[in-house]
C-alpha cells in the first residue's frame, strides 16, 4: 500500500440527504477562475516549523524547488488572469534561483499591480521584492529576524505583527461530524471563499488545484492528483474539480475549524484519518501532535480560519464600504466583495452589501454585514446606500466608502485614499477609474470630466466621517434624477464647499454600459447598454417642479453648483 491511497476519494453517498448536502457543497464553491488570488507554490523550503502549517510542510519528505522553466510555464497558463498571482512556499524567498524566478515573474506579468509576495522572510532579497512585486502578504510569526528582514517591505502590503494563531489542518471534518453536516461546511469553508487555488511541482511537473491546502495535501501523502497545468486550466468550470474535492475536503480540517495552537509552540493537531501524518512526522521529525476525536475536539466558529492574525484588522480606522446591489450575478457580486476583503490596507475594512428587493441567500455566508431590503426602488442604488450608510455610522465607521457591485477595487485603492487625505486633510476623498467591457477586458478611454477634476464616480468615494450628514443626499434626491445619482451628489460635495481630495490614481475596475463610451470608441454597444436620458433630467432641472424639489429636498439646485 503506498502511503497516498491512506486518502482515498470520499465514496458515493446512496443518503439522499447526504447527496443533497454534498450537491449544494459544490454550488456554493469557487473555481479558480471566480477567485481574486491564485498562488503558485515555488518551494517548500522554510525557515520556520509553525503549528498546524497550512503547507503541511512538516509533513513532507523531501524538499524541493520549482525550476525556472516551469514557474515560466505557470505564469503563461495564467494568462488573461484578472486577479493577483502570487508565488508562495515554504518561504518563496529561500528558493535558491529568487532572483531570476522574479526576472521571469516582470517578463509574463507586466503589470506589477498583479504580482504579489507571500513570505515571513525576505533575507537579501529586500531590494529586488520592491521592484518586483505590488502586492505583499507579509507574516513574520513574530520572528525577530523576520520582523527586522520585513521592516523596508512593512507599510506596502498586508503585515500581521504577532504570533499567529493557526487553526487545525489535519483534524479532519469528517472523523467530528456527521456526513450531512461535514458537507455543510464543506461548502463554506474559509479557504475556499477566502483564499486562493495553487499551482505546484509534482515529481518534476506542473500540477493545479482548486485550493492551496488541498495541493498541500496531496504534497504530503506523495500524490499527483492535481490538474495538468495547460494554458487557460484556471477557465474550467467547477466541476472539472469535484474529484478533488471529494478526494481532499473530507480529510481535511479547515472546515471543522478546530482550535489549534499558536505559530510558535510547533504542536500539530490530528484526527485518526490523518492519524499517518502526524504521526510519520512525530517519529521522523520529532513533532509534537495532539490527537483530538469528536468528544475532545474545541471549536473556533467565532472566526474564519483564514483570520490566523487579527492583528492586521486592528490596525488604522474603521472603513465601511457599501455596495448597493439588484440583479447583478453572483460571480459579479464575488468579485465585487473579494475586491474589498483584498485591501492592502491598515485599517478595519467592513464590507456592507445591501439588497435592493433581490436579496441572494449565498451572500450570507460571507464576511459581510448583508441588508436585506424586502422591495426595489429602482433609484440606482440611492435608497441601498443611505441604509448602507445608517448601518455603517452606528457601527463606528470612521470612513465610508462606496462601491457599485458591478465595479471593483483594486488592491491598493483605499490605502490610496487613506494617503491623500494625510496629505491633504480633505474630507472626501476622490479616485479615478479604468473602464472595462463586460467580459473584462479593458477599454482604451478615460472621462473628460473626471480628468479635470469635475466629476466622480460613486464608486471612487470615500468619505470621512466629518461630512457624514453627505450621505443624506442618497435618501433625499429625486427619483429622477437618481440616474446621474453621482453628479448630483457632488454638486452637493461642491455645494457644501468641502474640500475634495485626488489621488490622481486610477484604482478602480469601472464595468461600463455607457452607449456613448463605445460608440467614441467604434465599438459595439453591449446588448445591455444604456443611455442617460439627460434631455429628460435637462428638462426636470429647468421646470418649476425640479427647482422647488431639489432646492426642497436637496437644499441646493444642482445647476446653480
Amino acid at each position: 500500500m503506498t502511503a497516498d491511497t491512506l486518502a482515498p476519494p470520499a465514496p458515493p453517498t446512496e443518503n439522499p440527504q447526504v447527496a443533497q448536502a454534498r450537491r449544494e457543497a459544490l454550488a456554493a464553491m469557487r473555481p479558480p477562475s471566480k477567485m481574486g488570488i491564485i498562488c503558485i507554490d515555488i518551494t517548500n523550503k522554510c525557515d520556520l516549523g509553525c503549528s498546524n502549517c497550512t503547507r503541511l510542510l512538516v509533513n513532507q519528505d523531501k524538499l524541493w524547488d520549482m525550476t525556472p522553466e516551469n514557474f515560466r510555464a505557470a505564469l503563461r497558463s495564467l494568462e488573461g488572469y484578472p486577479g493577483t498571482i502570487a508565488i508562495i512556499g515554504g518561504n518563496p524567498c529561500m528558493h535558491p534561483k529568487f532572483a531570476q524566478l522574479c526576472r521571469i515573474f516582470v517578463e509574463e506579468v507586466p503589470d506589477k499591480r498583479q504580482r504579489g509576495l507571500w513570505t515571513n522572510n525576505v533575507f537579501k532579497h529586500a531590494e529586488i521584492s520592491k521592484e518586483t512585486f505590488g502586492v505583499f502578504n507579509l507574516n513574520p510569526h513574530n520572528s525577530k529576524r523576520g520582523v527586522a528582514s520585513l521592516a523596508p517591505l512593512k507599510d506596502l502590503g498586508w503585515y500581521y505583527e504577532g504570533h499567529s494563531d493557526h487553526s487545525s489542518l489535519l483534524a479532519a471534518v469528517q472523523d467530528l461530524y456527521e456526513p450531512a453536516e461535514m458537507w455543510e461546511r464543506i461548502g463554506r469553508c474559509d479557504i475556499n471563499q477566502n483564499w486562493s487555488a495553487s499551482i505546484v511541482q509534482v515529481r518534476g511537473e506542473l500540477k493545479a488545484y482548486f485550493c492551496e491546502v488541498a495541493a498541500s495535501f496531496d504534497l504530503a501523502r506523495g500524490g499527483t492528483h492535481g490538474k495538468d497545468v495547460v494554458p487557460g486550466w484556471w477557465r474550467a468550470p467547477f466541476a472539472a474539480f469535484h474529484d478533488q474535492v471529494d478526494r481532499f475536503c473530507p480529510g481535511c480540517g479547515v472546515p471543522a475549524k478546530v482550535k489549534g495552537h499558536l505559530d510558535h509552540e510547533e504542536i500539530d493537531t490530528y484526527s485518526r484519518t490523518n492519524a499517518d501524518l502526524a504521526e510519520k512526522s512525530a517519529v521522523k521529525k520529532k513533532r509534537k501532535v495532539q490527537e483530538v476525536d469528536r468528544a475532545t475536539f474545541q471549536s473556533v466558529e467565532e472566526k474564519p480560519v483564514t483570520l490566523y492574525s487579527p492583528n492586521l484588522y486592528r490596525k488604522g480606522p474603521p472603513i465601511f464600504v457599501v455596495t448597493p446591489y439588484h440583479t447583478e450575478s453572483l460571480d459579479m457580486l464575488r468579485r465585487c466583495h473579494d475586491s474589498v476583503m483584498a485591501q492592502q490596507v491598515e485599517a478595519n475594512v467592513t464590507h456592507i452589501m445591501v439588497a435592493d428587493g433581490h436579496a441572494r441567500p449565498e451572500i450570507d455566508a460571507w464576511n459581510v454585514i448583508h441588508i436585506r431590503l424586502p422591495r426595489e426602488h429602482g433609484d440606482n442604488g440611492n435608497t441601498p446606500r443611505a441604509v448602507g450608510s445608517v448601518v455603517a455610522q452606528t457601527n463606528g465607521a470612521e470612513y465610508i466608502a462606496f462601491l457599485d457591485a458591478d465595479n471593483w477595487y483594486y488592491p491598493e485603492h483605499l490605502a490610496s485614499l487613506l494617503e491623500g487625505q494625510r496629505q491633504t486633510g480633505a474630507s472626501v476623498l476622490c479616485a479615478w477609474r479604468d473602464f472595462y467591457d463586460p467580459q473584462g477586458r479593458r477599454l482604451a478611454m478615460t472621462e473628460v470630466d473626471e480628468d479635470n477634476l469635475t466629476h466622480v464616480d460613486t464608486s471612487c468615494l470615500m468619505l470621512h466621517s466629518s461630512v457624514f450628514e453627505l450621505t443624506e443626499i442618497w435618501s433625499r434626491m429625486p427619483k429622477k434624477l437618481s440616474p446621474v445619482c453621482d453628479r448630483i451628489f457632488y454638486f452637493g460635495v461642491r455645494h457644501r464647499k468641502y474640500m475634495s481630495g485626488f489621488t490622481r490614481k486610477r484604482t478602480v475596475g469601472f464595468t461600463t454600459l455607457y452607449t456613448s463610451h463605445y460608440n467614441s470608441l467604434g465599438l459595439p454597444v453591449p446588448a445591455n447598454g444604456k443611455a442617460i436620458p439627460l434631455d429628460d433630467i435637462m428638462a426636470y432641472l429647468t421646470s418649476v417642479e425640479g427647482v422647488r424639489e431639489t432646492v426642497n429636498r436637496l437644499g441646493f439646485w444642482p445647476l446653480s453648483v
